[in-house]
């Protein structure tokens, strides 16, 4: 095996410790889970996670990162949005220089890679997905599996009490715990990834994913593993995770607990013949995508008092403005839309953000906007976008009032742990869709700067 150095990765101003083990054959990335992590300890042989390791940089230049603000990465005060996840997940991709690598996401990592799936799909060869879900507290009658608003504060009530001394160990090794040493183990661990507080952060944040209405989305192709017994995530919710995904491929392990370091030279080798048999998704046309409507409110009426010349002029200073802040915010304009703008996103959060930055900058101009955000499949021809993601996107914009931004129930769950704060309209017939649209208004944000995009 060949082991690494550890180095850094970039995200704007956070640093991610990675290291890459295997010296050859495909690119895999670990997406780590809930509390995986400090690189330093991994090829370690007393670490859990060596024979892992071993086994997959035999055949692969195996990548282990610390997300941010777990083991050697920078520290952080709140648990990162789901669009900061992604984002640090391309940066170890562009560090690695893995163009196409196959994302292996377990527990919290797995909701990562399928949003970094089809948020980027040309990036992608495949994913490899092990006992995770498309959400991870229950939400019946939709979604019977996942842990109840009571256990999630016992859990929480854990954390706090027995953080370092193998808080939570029994979802993650069962009754293994029982056995000398065990339970000492995984608090050893837990002191070398993180703080108590920042525990506790990170469980509410995972509570609170839900992509279940991106997985259709999936192009790559996908291998998703479970183990009946697992009391972190139960085997119907990996099993709904892969009937969610097209084609996906379900293979299941022998029984026992979450962390399946008991049968790891058994299975590791059946897993990596069936993903290797599978070739890379070819590059489509069809991408998720974050789309933003803006739309100057009562536009008419203020050119009718302005005149021709004068609204050109407002005009140019609106373009202006919306161009500056759309770059501040990685926003790209797809095309003006007569008096407003239908913009690009790769996240939610940004988009979201983007629209409420952009709301005080045009008034103090004079200028009073109203904007809609939707994420959803978009079909790219050319320089057009169309598609449904793109219509319902521009219905819920002509639903909002003057100074309003206002959502569908996919940017809220997508904007988890963003400090965006939503509240619920309840479903709307939006004119030309099939089925009513669940829309929500954006009341506040506590984690808003305009210098921070994120």
């Amino acid at each position: 095996m060949s082991d690494g150095q550890v180095r850094y990765a970039r995200n704007g101003d956070v640093h991610l410790a990675y290291r890459v083990f295997g010296d050859s054959g495909p690119v895999v990335v670990w997406v780590p889970g809930w509390v995986v992590g400090n690189v330093d300890t991994y090829g370690d042989p007393a670490s859990p996670y060596q024979p892992l390791i071993e086994l997959f940089s035999q055949e692969t230049q195996f990548v282990v990162y610390d997300k941010r603000g777990a083991g050697l990465s920078d520290p952080v005060t709140n648990a990162p949005s789901l669009t900061e996840r992604i984002g640090d997940l391309r940066a170890v991709c562009d560090a690695v220089e893995a163009a196409h690598p196959i994302l292996m996401g377990t527990g919290e990592g797995g909701p990562i890679s399928i949003l970094f799936a089809v948020t980027y799909p040309d990036r992608v060869d495949r994913l490899l997905l092990y006992a995770t879900a498309a959400r991870f507290s229950a939400q019946p009658p939709d979604f019977p599996w996942g842990f109840t608003p009571d256990q999630i504060a016992a859990q929480l009530d854990d954390i706090e009490k027995h953080w370092g001394e193998g808080a939570l160990a029994e979802l993650f090794h069962g009754d293994v715990v029982d056995l000398p040493g065990v339970r000492q183990l995984f608090g050893k661990l837990q002191r070398s990834i993180a703080s108590p507080h920042l525990a506790r952060l990170w469980w509410q944040a995972l509570m609170e994913i839900d992509v279940r209405d991106v997985l259709d989305k999936v192009r790559a192709p996908a291998l998703v593993c479970a183990r009946s017994g697992d009391r972190f995530v139960s085997f119907e919710a990996t099993a709904a995770l892969a009937a969610g995904i097209p084609n996906a491929r379900f293979l299941e392990f022998p029984p026992g607990p979450h962390n399946a370091f008991d049968i790891l030279r058994e299975v590791v080798p059946i897993v990596l013949d069936l993903t290797f048999e599978r070739a890379g998704a070819p590059v489509d046309e069809r991408v998720l995508k974050t789309v933003m409507f803006t739309d100057i409110v009562s536009s008419t009426e203020q050119l009718g008092k302005a005149g021709d010349t004068r609204w050109r002029h407002q005009l140019d200073i609106h373009d202006s403005v919306v161009d500056h802040i759309l770059s501040q915010y990685g926003g790209v304009r797809a095309k003006h839309t007569g008096d407003g703008v239908f913009a690009l996103f790769d996240g939610p959060t940004r988009a979201v953000r983007c629209a409420l930055a952009l709301m005080p900058s045009l008034a103090a101009r004079g200028i009073r906007i109203r904007a809609g955000v939707h994420v959803g499949e978009c079909v790219r021809r050319g320089e057009e976008w169309s598609g449904m993601a793109v219509h319902t996107g521009a219905r819920i914009g002509a639903l909002a009032s003057a100074g309003e931004v206002l959502t569908s129930r996919t940017v809220r769950d997508l904007s988890a742990g963003s400090g965006l704060a939503f509240e619920y309209l309840g479903p709307q017939c939006l004119k030309g869709l099939p089925e009513d649209v669940d829309v929500y208004r954006v009341t506040s944000t506590s984690a808003y700067s305009p210098y921070s995009p994120n």
